[in-house]
């Protein structure tokens, strides 16, 4: 009689572990995943902003020699207008750069939905464990 009461709570413990590596697995497949779009997401965003950056460089040089013509024709010097249209670019690409990095930072890369899932898993497990 021992042996028929052991065998049953061996066929579950099998059967949970056998679930709890299906459920690992799976998540495993979820990261992946979802770590393959947020890759390319990025990937595509950083070409989108290359090929606008490229394309709009000769349009933003025009229009800087244009404010500096206009500072010169309102009275300032050229070399005074060249100096400081530079160093206003200077400051707003600072700028710029200084919020994209900033965007980088790890916490957008990280899969939000996945680490989700696996607590709500190990929720699940440890109450089917008890």
């Amino acid at each position: 009689m021992a042996a028929q009461s052991t065998r049953p709570l061996a066929s579950l413990f099998t059967d949970v572990v056998s679930e709890l590596s299906h459920l690992f697995q799976t998540e495993i497949r979820l990261v992946r995943a979802e770590m393959n779009e947020k890759v390319s997401r990025v990937a595509n965003s950083g070409a989108l902003i290359a090929a606008g950056a490229i394309i709009m460089l000769p349009a933003v040089f025009i229009l800087l020699l244009a404010i500096v013509r206009w500072l010169a024709v309102a009275g300032l010097p050229e070399r005074w207008g060249l100096l400081l249209v530079g160093a206003a670019v200077a400051a707003l690409g600072v700028v710029l750069l200084m919020k994209g990095l900033n965007n980088l930072k790890g916490s957008a890369l990280v899969p939000q939905r996945t680490i989700e899932q696996v607590r709500a898993d190990l929720s699940v497990a440890k109450e089917q464990v008890r």
